[in-house]
């Protein structure tokens, strides 16, 4: 299922944020963008989302720390949910040692999980004995409710009723294509009326979790008040 695929970007480097335009001053002259900004708007931008970036070493041979992430931590529902709400980032560990933000603060072991605030200031790795699903869950969380209005776990346990609402409807529309198949030269008019009650039934309930599951992910950044909806993918 779409919802349960995690969107994974390739990277070399961490983007650093924008600097805004210049900015015309009252007086006729032009301020650099180096220099204070008089507005919030006129800051520093940051990114859209948070960042949680894989960093692994493809010529490693330990399978067994790699399979623990790829398909236990990573495979794991809440975590492909949650993976929505950030930039979700897979780095080579030669290209995180030369990263400005990782070769500090983003840790050593491999593989290893790194969480990165939206405003590129709190590097968080997840390591070693760390790497559980609950502890990524728990990092997963505290960053994505520092970077948004919305609490994560309350859109991720919603989203996971959505999805049981669109295997319900599947299954249903099996059941309802067998019968329509069954019946197809001796069903009565009253028995296509029915079968076509159904599936708009159907198609009414599917549109709805739709609707739901978009609204949802219309994720609210707290940093901008002004900023226009940072919609996940």
């Amino acid at each position: 299922m779409a919802d349960l695929q995690i969107a994974w970007e390739t990277l070399e480097s961490i983007p650093q944020p924008e600097k805004a335009a210049a900015v015309v001053t009252g007086e006729g002259t032009t301020a650099s963008a180096d220099e204070p900004a008089t507005t919030p708007s006129e800051t520093s931008l940051t990114a859209d989302k948070p960042y949680l970036v894989y960093i692994s070493d493809p010529q490693s041979g330990d399978t067994k720390m790699v399979d623990n992430i790829e398909k236990v931590i990573l495979d794991d529902d809440r975590i492909q949910l949650g993976s929505k709400a950030f930039h979700m980032v897979k780095m080579t560990a030669e290209s995180a040692a030369a990263d400005a933000l990782l070769k500090e603060k983003g840790g050593k072991e491999l593989p290893r999980l790194v969480f990165i605030t939206a405003d590129l200031k709190s590097v968080k790795p997840v390591e070693g004995t760390a790497l559980k699903v609950s502890e990524v869950w728990s990092t997963m969380k505290l960053v994505a409710n520092k970077a948004y209005k919305q609490d994560l776990e309350a859109i991720v346990k919603e989203s996971l009723k959505i999805l049981i609402e669109y295997d319900k409807i599947a299954k249903e529309r099996t059941v309802l294509e067998e019968k329509e198949k069954r019946t197809a030269d001796k069903a009565s008019a009253s028995d296509k009326k029915d079968i076509e009650a159904k599936r708009a039934e159907l198609d009414a309930r599917q549109e709805k979790a739709q609707a739901q599951r978009a609204k949802l992910f219309e994720l609210k950044p707290k940093a901008d008040k002004s900023k226009a909806l940072a919609k996940a993918d």
